[in-house]
């Protein structure tokens, strides 16, 4: 599978059209503009600066290595704290180089999730809205769940609270109860809004808990910040 990459540009600019179309057959290139919403972002940004409309927006994008692509007036412009450039005229493969170590780097650094849901749209959505930044092992009950930690182990266990047969809190409870899975944080996912629920849920003492309605990008910036506390 081809690693994504997001290319953002305004306007057609021949020089970083040129690039994109011949890094096409190595990377998924995902085009937008600099004011699209984005429901995900990759690990790897490519920003064209040639007629950019919004870039301190992009300033404020995390967990992605952005890239620009630009003159070296327009780079200098740009005024672009953490990011790297390519210049004008651009070397295609020296580029795809630079981006396939980045995208090795960047797959072997991250983060773990074991997702637990005996719902499988709720696990297939999740799984590829977070596959963007994270390794997610899925699970479609609390037993398979066990069965994963018996060879796995995950950074953040992301756990349904209401399951058929083995329910979320039984599964926190084995959990503890084994020493080799007792320190892996859990987070509850649940549906339960009321005051009641979310007493119960606190009282088991996760690391945290969120509302399975919840936008992806909330989530995944709930899981973000947990990681950098």
């Amino acid at each position: 599978m081809k690693e994504k990459v997001l290319y953002i540009s305004d306007r057609p600019s021949m020089g970083a059209d040129m690039l994109i179309k011949s890094l096409n057959d190595t990377f998924e290139i995902s085009p937008a503009r600099s004011n699209d919403e984005f429901n995900y972002i990759p690990q790897i940004t490519l920003v064209n600066l040639a007629g950019i409309e919004n870039l301190e927006r992009l300033k404020t994008f995390a967990n992605t290595k952005i890239f620009l692509l630009g003159t070296q007036a327009e780079i200098a412009n740009a005024n672009f704290p953490g990011a790297e450039a390519f210049v004008r005229p651009f070397n295609a493969n020296e580029i795809r180089e630079k981006l396939s170590g980045l995208n090795k780097e960047a797959a072997e650094s991250q983060k773990t999730l074991l997702l637990v849901d005996d719902d499988a749209v709720m696990i297939r959505t999740l799984r590829e809205g977070l596959s963007t930044s994270y390794k997610v092992l899925p699970a479609n009950s609390g037993a398979n769940a066990l069965k994963i930690l018996a060879r796995a182990k995950p950074d953040l266990i992301l756990l349904d609270y209401e399951m058929p047969e083995m329910n979320g809190p039984q599964v926190l409870e084995t959990l503890r109860a084994n020493p080799d899975t007792a320190k892996i944080p859990v987070m509850f996912l649940t549906a339960k809004t009321d005051a009641g629920s979310i007493e119960q849920i606190e009282a088991l003492k996760p690391e945290g808990h969120m509302l399975k309605t919840l936008p992806l990008k909330e989530i995944k910036e709930i899981i973000q910040k947990f990681f950098d506390a």
